[in-house]
């Protein structure tokens, strides 16, 4: 069980946890958490229980639907970057990520969350000159530049502004612990905290960035220590170089959650799979009646029925004996119910497909299209305002001059549907000849053909 947080957590942040963990396990696929979605039933025995656990599984629909929409915003193209970004664009965070793998990454963890912190660290290597920090930069010594860093709603713990309006001048986050990633099984044995705690903040010179561990200490009341890792100054900056990327442009620690109502309808479809899925393993295969003989049920006793090629069972007179299924009217229930809530996700997710799905009218389909065609280009505003800051960001700690044109222009292509080809003349006629269509159909149809064809020769 992983302790309370060290430090005092922000109200907004708190009072968003239970969602946010929500909407993780349904992008998890629920992994280790199924018993918490799926509680066991009255009086279920637990062999049954576990094992009804272990045949539900979740789809993959709702993290597939994120996916989709972060895919869409991946079609975007920079302009004119600063030389020393241009330099480390397959490394912009020190870890080998392409900038393109990392912007793809935020934009997931926006419409994931409804926002996500994009800080530009500065260097970690200092030097006393210019001309020794370029010979360190044609030596490849990346830790000379700065990095880039994503952190998820849930691990920006706290945040101090001077006015509601103005930005953060201090910020308490978490970072996971990579001792802890790493270590083998005899070294698990003396306990790493999964996480480094770390601050930002400014102060009369310039901006402070510490980072701290969590060490194991018996005596504390929670079993761990704090302790300082590092402590680094860096003089001249006046503003934190952090980013508070949101899904609707809100402000610093705020944001609503866009598809919290996608992962309610993804774990009431689970739940009803999970139900569905017990009905038919409890009603596929018949129950052996026998009538005229006293059981257990009539207050009697009987012997076990043994079935097999050679067996024979022996009733009184007028008794019998057969198979009879078990008549499940609430199968039917179900299903309508899951194909309910499949629909009722896909118009969730604005997926403007019918695929797997009810049919629907192109206007229905055109409709869809055009909904989710706004809230990408909604979010593809905000992600373009998000890399310009991050370039000024960028160009204020390395001190080079922003290029005028420098940007991220992302291009989003309206979700029309494909437009269906039109029955040919030969089509028509051939209906007409088996009788599908009638005369004054035919007529119609094929002067409506002879228009389309005369309009398209006309341009």
């Amino acid at each position: 069980m992983e302790p309370d947080f060290p430090f005092r957590t922000n109200p907004q942040l708190q009072a968003l946890l239970h969602r946010l963990d929500l909407i993780k396990d349904c992008w998890d696929l629920l992994a280790g958490r199924k018993e918490h979605y799926l509680p066991r039933g009255e009086r279920e025995p637990e062999t049954a229980y576990l094992r009804r656990l272990e045949v539900a599984l979740p789809s993959g629909f709702f993290r597939d639907a994120l996916r989709t929409f972060a895919g869409m915003l991946a079609s975007s193209h920079w302009r004119e970057l600063p030389a020393s970004l241009q330099t480390v664009l397959s490394d912009v965070d020190g870890r080998g990520t392409d900038l393109g793998v990392f912007l793809e990454r935020a934009d997931v963890l926006v419409l994931r969350d409804g926002a996500t912190l994009i800080g530009v660290l500065p260097p970690e290597h200092l030097w006393p000159s210019e001309g020794d920090r370029q010979q360190a930069l044609r030596n490849g010594d990346r830790l000379s530049l700065p990095r880039l860093v994503l952190l998820e709603r849930r691990d920006v713990l706290d945040w101090h502004q001077s006015s509601p309006q103005s930005l953060p001048n201090a910020v308490r986050y978490r970072l996971p612990n990579p001792k802890r990633q790493q270590s083998t099984a005899q070294e698990l044995e003396r306990p790493e905290h999964p996480w480094l705690y770390g601050s930002v903040g400014l102060d009369g010179d310039g901006m402070a960035l510490e980072t701290s561990e969590l060490v194991a200490d018996p005596q504390a009341p929670s079993g761990w220590q704090l302790r300082r890792m590092s402590l680094q100054h860096y003089r001249g900056i006046s503003q934190l170089p952090l980013i508070w990327y949101a899904s609707d442009g809100a402000a610093f620690g705020e944001g609503d959650l866009p598809h919290l109502g996608l992962a309610h309808q993804y774990l009431n479809h689970f739940r009803c799979q999970s139900d569905y899925q017990e009905l038919l393993y409890r009603t596929a295969l018949p129950v052996g009646v026998r009538t005229g003989v006293i059981g257990p049920m009539g207050g009697g006793t009987s012997e076990p029925v043994v079935l097999g090629p050679n067996s024979v069972i022996d009733l009184p007179e007028g008794g019998s004996f057969q198979f009879v299924e078990i008549q499940a009217r609430s199968l039917a229930e179900h299903r309508a119910w899951l194909e309910s809530l499949d629909q009722g996700m896909r118009r969730d997710a604005l997926i403007p497909s019918g695929a797997q799905g009810a049919p629907r009218t192109a206007m229905e389909i055109s409709l869809a299209a055009s909904q989710a065609y706004a809230l990408l280009q909604s979010q593809a505003i905000q992600k373009a305002s998000m890399f310009s800051s991050l370039l000024q960001h960028w160009c204020a700690i390395t001190g080079e001059p922003l290029p005028e044109t420098a940007g991220l222009q992302v291009s989003v292509s309206p979700l029309t549907p494909p437009v269906q080809p039109l029955p040919q003349v030969s089509e028509w006629i051939e209906l007409f000849d088996k009788g599908v269509i009638g005369r004054e159909e035919l007529r119609q149809q094929l002067a409506a053909v002879m228009a389309t064809v005369s309009s398209s020769t006309a341009q």
